[in-house]
């Protein structure tokens, strides 16, 4: 898509680049003084890594500060793991060290920076923690981005700044009420337009980050977690790509994807969502401005200070998820209460889970046990079964696909053997499996299972040029 001609940038913003860092969910362990079985068992249903959060970004701040070209850093919210006053201190001064060695930093909160419950834990169980106001969080983060904005939309804590002469990024604060709606009211929305009016007067490119997505991850996503998406995201995105914001960069889904929206008037909307820098595989972006486009690079943090018994970063970060997930499959069979626990962290409600309990647990017992030779007797399918899966669990493909669908690396493509078993699963199960979206539209199975399985969109989800 051609970019008009008020839009043409000069071959110097090659020059001008940021990193973004999504979902540090970072937790003073030392400070809050957790310990014990209780704080061990609430590491391990949480596909994040809570006690390793200071060491990953300790060492992911290090590796941005080997970049001398690149000054800015953003950081779209959920900060801290549930709003604890001592993280958000250790963050504070993390942030000032990296000011002091001469970056710029842009942070937005969320609900996990102030509204969750924190907590503390022992050996005898959990005790809450003091949190942080909104109005307080935008005092204590004032010297990251706020004092810089040209900008303010004083009710919602958003902010604009122009970091380069053609450039303006809009840090859009979209916690709503905090509690069910997660969004953009219409004063802010108002106060989007005008941001993107002037910007277009001064000829500058408009960025957006906020901390919600503004479009599905994938279609998954909002069929369970629609309150997890931006509120009323179906309107609101072309509505943004029609004013004229050309990038929205979000994270909370920890799910790493690049899409883009193109709206009925020919405006695109490229959507980068960002995987949580403390879970599997500790991503965060380095994104260029180029003549014609954006070019966007994956980094993972390359190594951090801890006890990985003997393992490779990735085989680290990836145990733990791996773990959490088997374990995950475990409890839909056995314990529908612990599976509660870990549907909270998949952005599923606890009604919800109830809701689908019958399926679940039929879902968690086939998956567990069952191999793909198996499902191709039980189904009629035998013959879309190749010889080379036939004895692999289903868990395990289970496991491996959910790993590509948050790291962004979906490794099952149309020629696999796997694609083609999962297909003709998908096909077979449709009739008796029906899926609706939030406003009640069916959705079909065999095109959830594609977006599971393989990279639908022409844009690579780790590395990516976005023409303007």
């Amino acid at each position: 898509m051609a970019a008009p001609a008020f839009f043409r940038l000069g071959k110097f913003m090659k020059n001008f680049s940021f990193y973004h860092v999504s979902d540090l969910h970072l937790y003073a362990t030392k400070a809050i003084g957790s310990f014990g079985k209780f704080f061990e068992a609430r590491c391990n249903t949480d596909q994040k890594c809570i006690a390793e959060s200071e060491a990953i970004i300790d060492s992911a701040f290090s590796e941005m500060l080997q970049d001398k070209e690149t000054k800015h850093i953003i950081i779209s919210g959920d900060l801290t793991n549930d709003g604890e006053k001592e993280s958000h201190a250790l963050l504070l001064e993390k942030l000032k060290m990296l000011k002091e060695k001469g970056k710029t930093v842009y942070v937005t909160f969320a609900t996990h920076d102030y509204f969750m419950e924190a907590k503390r834990y022992t050996d005898e169980g959990e005790e809450l923690l003091p949190t942080y106001s909104r109005e307080e969080l935008r005092q204590l983060y004032n010297d990251f981005g706020w004092n810089e904005a040209v900008s303010e939309h004083v009710p919602s804590y958003s902010y604009a700044v122009v970091p380069h002469k053609n450039v303006r990024i809009l840090m859009l604060n979209d916690d709503g009420d905090g509690k069910a709606f997660c969004g953009y009211d219409e004063s802010l929305m108002n106060w989007i337009e005008n941001q993107c009016f002037e910007a277009k007067e001064k000829n500058q490119r408009i960025i957006g980050v906020t901390h919600h997505p503004a479009m599905p991850p994938s279609i998954v996503f909002p069929l369970f977690s629609h309150r997890d998406m931006l509120g009323d995201y179906e309107k609101t995105t072309p509505r943004l790509a029609d004013m004229g914001v050309e990038f929205m960069f979000t994270g909370h889904t920890h799910m790493h994807d690049i899409d883009y929206l193109d709206t009925e008037k020919g405006n695109r909307l490229y959507h980068i969502n960002t995987g949580s820098v403390v879970g599997y595989p500790a991503p965060y972006r380095k994104v260029t401005l180029e003549e014609f486009g954006i070019d966007i690079k994956t980094l993972n943090v390359k190594d951090f200070s801890w006890d990985k018994k003997g393992m490779t970063t990735e085989e680290y970060l990836k145990d733990h998820f791996s773990f959490m997930l088997r374990d995950l499959f475990d409890s839909m069979e056995n314990d529908i209460e612990q599976f509660k626990e870990y549907a909270i962290g998949f952005s599923m409600e606890r009604e919800t889970v109830d809701k689908l309990k019958p399926l679940i647990k039929t879902l968690g017992k086939t998956v567990n046990s069952i191999t793909f030779k198996t499902v191709g007797k039980l189904l009629f399918i035998g013959n879309k079964i190749d010889k080379s899966i036939e004895d692999k669990k289903v868990k395990d493909f289970v496991v491996e696909m959910i790993t590509g669908v948050f790291s962004g690396i979906k490794n099952y493509p149309p020629h696999t053997s796997e694609y083609k078993a999962a297909m003709a699963l998908a096909k077979r199960l449709s009739p008796i499996i029906r899926f609706k979206d939030f406003y009640g539209n069916a959705i079909e199975l065999e095109e959830i299972m594609k977006d599971l399985l393989y990279n639908t969109c022409a844009y690579d989800n780790s590395n990516a040029f976005l023409p303007y």
